[in-house]
């Protein structure tokens, strides 16, 4: 008895002198939680390659319309195409990228007489579901879900009678969400790279 009652006083002092000690030092900052590093927004570089499509827009002041973009060549085959299409279109050809996750057609389409992006894109809201403004590295489009494909749509520069319809469809495989790929980071890397060209 005698033993344990002076062993609690050096005991609680021991405590004390820790617990001193522990608030008097240095706060280490704490460790980042885990989750997606910040490089994942963008596709990683690989072998790049470049992707051209071309077409004809207007009547009376036709104008050569061109969009390149970059493609990782080790994820996926570019070809431009007049048939054999991913999905049902009217333009006569359309430019396809094959994936291993998911699909994608570009291709022209024309506005309505008098119509111009802005009220196409109402148009769209008005029609479709999952309609959305999208943003890739500053290439402004809108999205929507035509079935269950991803439909994103982008003005073809300042061209005022055409725009682009870029069509995405998962791999038979791809068990994910279509609301998945908006934000899809080689889907992202594909869309941030387009350029358009105008000729007149």
């Amino acid at each position: 008895m005698k033993k344990w009652l002076l062993l609690a006083p050096a005991a609680a002092a021991v405590g004390a002198a820790v617990f001193v000690a522990l608030r008097k030092r240095p706060e280490t900052p704490a460790a980042p939680k885990a989750g997606k590093p910040a490089e994942k927004a963008k596709a990683p570089a690989g072998n790049l390659k470049t992707g051209s499509y071309s077409f004809i827009s207007g009547f009376r002041d036709a104008a050569t319309v061109e969009l390149t973009l970059r493609y990782d060549a080790d994820r996926f085959t570019f070809a431009v195409v007049e048939d054999e299409f991913l999905t049902d279109t009217s333009a006569s050809h359309a430019a396809i990228l094959y994936g291993e996750d998911f699909d994608v057609q570009i291709e022209y389409a024309g506005y309505y007489a008098g119509e111009n992006f802005a009220a196409f894109s109402t148009a769209v809201a008005e029609r479709y579901q999952g309609f959305g403004k999208v943003s890739y590295q500053g290439v402004e489009g809108i999205r929507y879900y035509d079935g269950d494909n991803l439909c994103l749509c982008f003005p073809a520069g300042d061209d005022a009678y055409s725009y682009l319809l870029v069509t995405v469809a998962r791999a038979k495989d791809n068990d994910d969400p279509i609301d998945a790929l908006v934000e899809d980071p080689n889907l992202s890397a594909l869309l941030g790279s387009m350029q358009v060209a105008i000729r007149r």
